[in-house]
């Protein structure tokens, strides 16, 4: 069996050598055929599927490499390969459970509570509350101490209508704080379980917590976790992950004097992870270094573990500012700008929270999530009423949105202020007089004529600019060639050229966006995720041009890199029935 294996592989090996992919592949297959279940073989594999763009095939065989590696305690292994995953499609859940799952086995509790919580986030916008509470009983086992977890928690239970589980959190809760000294604290949290779950309190009270039972020895956990002035938030060095009373270990690390001292002594056990401040800092280290070395995306990553390890932490401030450097390395990164909100709103810094919500309406907008855009614009409105670019695509989502339900014009009067008296109304339903009537023609020509004059070819970003006030004016040619000059700035190149092929298909001209969206598509140093909408829109392009294979193996390239992408998961099978009706009349 061993040398046949062995053969197989050999002769894989050499047909991939010579360029024969698909007898290469079909060699591995007898491979998994006949038992044999190397890991690496399925890494190899998923690899060459993800080149030749078969993502839902690399993702399987990608999963399959992660599960032989869990068997055999590789933990490390099988993390490497998650990753592989989350840069084909940053938005599968299940994977980031694994993650979180992989490294508490690893020990890494601080990385582990991050995957756990991006699940349970994602779960939570699905509306699957059973799964999010289900993670966060791990993540509270991680941080029996995190205050504001545990009231989430609460919430979450209320909103699925499981008022009993939230109530056994909240006495978990009341039974620390207890055990804290701050007795009037405990009685009200026990006084909201009588309102939550009366049934629970009577019970809870009538039996006392045994001292194996779990909120005895979450509370036991807790107080050995929390050093004496340390933050109340999670501490990714405590070890007591099942709710286990302490072990003779973790008596040890105790011992030597000062109780109190944050510092191990001169005998460290190398298995207990960092405390959480030097993990956060570690990752804003590695940050750094992946940014000098020109790793934009590897940066992005850890300024955002770090970003969340100081939030969950509960030091809002330094999730701030790494949520800051984040974002000044990825401005489109949307998980860190719905973080950005979230943190300006508690702090009530209203100008902030008005920029952060225009800039994640920005972002829904470029992924064509038009209710989403369109809410946080108008909060965005609210917050700052002079912002007329808000308004501006407020009105143009009102356009898009006509037809769909509950997409009607929102009235923008009725916002706190009145539009800026400045701004010009274009033929207005019922004018004042012929002379407040300004015509459009005549505004764009002065346009026109004005901006020409004042923008060089080197400034590519102004031509863009006035690329896309020209497309929102419907003067698509012109749109064209502002975009093309653009293009000519590299870091540019990418999202002009999706520009141009949008023009073409207001044009009706989908062979000619189907050019320049092949050749975005062909640009070096952007990865899958960076080109979702690319993707999309030449799926769309295809679609229209009657190539119905090739339109759909690109709407199934999007709806593995994101499953709630616009309509993709309907346009995958839409087109699937179109083809099997085809082939049904052939």
């Amino acid at each position: 069996m061993v040398d046949r294996s062995v053969a197989v592989r050999r002769k894989a090996q050499q047909l991939l050598q010579k360029g024969d992919v698909n007898g290469g592949l079909a060699e591995y297959e007898k491979l998994f055929e006949g038992g044999d279940k190397d890991p690496y073989d399925f890494i190899v594999v998923a690899d060459l599927l993800a080149k030749r763009g078969s993502m839902q095939e690399a993702v399987r065989r990608y999963r399959q490499a992660i599960e032989e590696y869990a068997k055999t305690e590789l933990y490390k292994n099988a993390i490497a390969v998650c990753k592989k995953i989350l840069r084909i499609s940053k938005e599968d859940l299940a994977i980031h459970r694994t993650l979180g799952e992989l490294y508490a086995k690893e020990g890494l509790f601080g990385d582990a509570q991050i995957h756990y919580l991006e699940f349970a986030e994602g779960s939570i916008r699905r509306q699957d509350h059973d799964a999010a509470l289900g993670v966060l009983d791990e993540v509270l086992k991680l941080s029996p101490d995190n205050d504001d977890l545990s009231e989430k928690y609460v919430e979450i239970a209320m909103r699925a209508d499981q008022p009993e589980r939230g109530g056994r959190e909240l006495l978990r809760r009341a039974e620390r704080v207890k055990q804290s000294g701050r007795h009037d604290e405990a009685e009200q949290i026990r006084e909201r379980v009588s309102t939550l779950a009366p049934a629970l309190l009577n019970s809870f009270h009538a039996a006392p917590v045994s001292p194996q039972g779990p909120v005895a020895a979450a509370d036991a956990a807790a107080t050995m976790e929390a050093p004496p002035g340390g933050h109340a938030g999670f501490d990714p060095s405590s070890r007591a992950l099942g709710y286990d009373a302490p072990t003779q270990d973790e008596s040890a690390v105790e011992e030597p004097p000062p109780p109190a001292a944050v510092e191990p002594e001169p005998e460290p056990e190398p298995e207990i992870p960092a405390a959480a401040e030097p993990e956060a800092l570690s990752h804003e280290d590695l940050a750094r270094g992946y940014l000098q070395a020109g790793n934009r995306d590897l940066a992005v990553e850890e300024y955002w573990k770090a970003s969340e390890t100081a939030f969950f932490r509960g030091d809002f401030p330094r999730a701030y500012e790494l949520l800051l450097a984040l974002l000044a390395v990825g401005p489109t990164h949307e998980a860190a700008l719905r973080r950005l909100v979230e943190l300006t709103e508690k702090t009530g810094d209203t100008a902030a929270e008005a920029k952060a919500r225009f800039d994640l309406a920005e972002v829904y907008l470029g992924h064509e999530e038009w209710e989403l855009s369109r809410a946080e614009f108008i909060r965005a409105l609210e917050l700052d009423p002079k912002n007329d670019r808000a308004r501006s695509r407020i009105k143009r989502l009102d356009t898009i949105l006509s037809g769909e339900p509950g997409g009607g014009p929102v009235d923008l009067d009725a916002l706190p202020d009145d539009r800026p008296a400045a701004s010009v109304r274009v033929r207005e339903d019922e004018p004042q007089s012929q002379d407040a009537l300004i015509d459009l023609e005549e505004i764009i020509d002065e346009f026109k004529a004005g901006v020409s004059e004042r923008i060089s070819g080197e400034d590519h970003e102004s031509h863009y600019d006035l690329g896309m006030a020209y497309m929102e004016m419907g003067l698509y040619d012109e749109a064209i060639g502002e975009f093309q000059v653009a293009s000519k700035g590299a870091p540019m190149a990418v999202k002009c050229l999706e520009m141009i092929a949008l023009c073409f298909l207001e044009k009706n001209e989908p062979a000619s966006a189907a050019r320049e969206l092949s050749r975005a598509l062909e640009l070096p140093g952007y990865g899958p995720e960076e080109t979702i909408s690319i993707r999309y829109n030449l799926a769309v392009a295809n679609e229209r041009l009657g190539d119905l294979d090739r339109a759909l193996q690109h709407f199934e390239e999007v709806y593995l890199l994101n499953v709630d992408f616009l309509k993709v998961a309907s346009k995958v099978k839409e087109l699937k029935q179109k083809l099997a009706r085809t082939e049904d009349r052939g």
